[in-house]
């Protein structure tokens, strides 16, 4: 059966746009073929025609969302061994093994320039609006990450240390048990985003229904991320294969580690940007609640104040939002500028000649 996965390879975050797409090919992968051209010119659409015809004859597929507009495409993998990906800002990608890998496929090639010209001034502007938004939304986000310092400050005081340090060493040697050494690196990517839809997750293509699932619930600074941190580092040191799916609010943390080998994952549902909980029906095999561990005669005289951290959270990240989909708003204006003065029968002759050419590749 054809398994289809959805991904997102970058990030609106605290630390402004945050990009994993080193990581988008699979570590065996042959082919990476990098799309060029600006708005408009039907990137997204050309990889989700191919995604299409590649998953009907059967291939695996491995779909990689915008995190700046959740109904288009930055990337797919076909089969883990050929990727297509848009190489244009903000995640521009140049070829890295030129030719042995890497090749550049420009879209640019079917559009009339004079067209385009006649709008000069309009896409000047739009493209300086769509900065600013962007510009702002990342202003909004750092707002939400002071609070969200706060508010971990209060739990990182709160709770029992020791405890905490026990459950990570028991879990993560517990989770990591059936392991073995493997000859691929590690896959850094994120299963949810910040986008103009708010934040959004399609975890569920990503765990089946047979996995055994460890949970972890908490408060930010109560101890998970130290956990699923110290696994990551476990996966790195001891050269086991995993998938480690950043926050992406805070890249810098760690909502799931997933090791598809042995079907099992370790999840984060604290759910404080992200409702995962909801989108997985596979049976828990353990569930750890570090708020369980937080002394509450050291959190409870905080209340207010963690309270007062967590609206500041919400309404900076509903903020950030806003400016993200007002972004969206001028990018789709812009790209009414593109799509006419487009050549797309030719460009789908292309893709046409693309496609039986990859085929044979199989």
């Amino acid at each position: 059966m054809t398994k289809l996965r959805h991904i997102y390879p970058g990030a609106n975050s605290c630390r402004g746009f945050y990009s994993f797409y080193q990581y988008m090919l699979w570590p065996e992968g042959e082919r990476k073929i990098i799309l060029k051209g600006g708005p408009g010119v039907g990137k997204s659409s050309f990889m989700k025609k191919m995604g299409e015809a590649f998953s009907s004859h059967g291939l695996d597929m491995e779909y990689h969302w915008c995190s700046s507009d959740n109904q288009s495409l930055d990337g797919i993998v076909i089969g883990q061994k050929i990727c297509i990906l848009d190489g244009t800002a903000p995640h521009v990608v140049d070829p890295l093994c030129p030719g042995a890998v890497d090749e550049i496929l420009n879209l640019g090639d079917f559009w009339d320039s004079r067209i385009i010209k006649e709008h000069k001034n309009e896409v000047i502007k739009l493209g300086q609006e769509i900065s600013r938004c962007f510009s702002r939304a990342y202003l909004r986000l750092q707002e939400a990450a002071a609070a969200y310092e706060e508010w971990q400050s209060y739990y990182k005081e709160a709770r029992d240390l020791a405890a905490v340090k026990r459950n990570i060493l028991a879990l993560s040697q517990e989770f990591l048990q059936d392991c073995s050494v493997s000859p691929h690196e590690v896959r850094h990517l994120f299963a949810a985003a910040i986008t103009p839809a708010g934040p959004v997750t399609r975890i569920e293509s990503l765990v089946d229904n047979d996995y055994s699932l460890y949970v972890l619930k908490g408060n930010p600074g109560s101890g998970s991320k130290e956990l699923l941190d110290h696994v990551a580092y476990m996966l790195k040191l001891q050269q086991y294969y995993g998938e480690v799916y950043h926050n992406p609010f805070e890249p810098q943390e760690i909502d799931h580690v997933i090791l598809p080998e042995q079907k099992t994952a370790l999840l984060d549902f604290s759910s404080y940007i992200i409702n995962y909980e909801d989108k997985i029906s596979a049976k828990q095999k353990r569930l750890l609640d570090f708020d369980e561990l937080i002394q509450k005669s050291l959190i409870n005289p905080h209340a207010r104040r963690v309270f007062s951290a967590r609206n500041r959270f919400d309404e900076s990240l509903q903020g950030a939002v806003e400016f993200i989909r007002k972004a969206k708003q001028y990018h789709d204006e812009l790209e009414s500028f593109y799509i006419p003065a487009m050549d797309f029968a030719s460009m789908e002759n292309l893709r046409i000649e693309l496609l039986y050419q990859l085929m044979a590749e199989f």
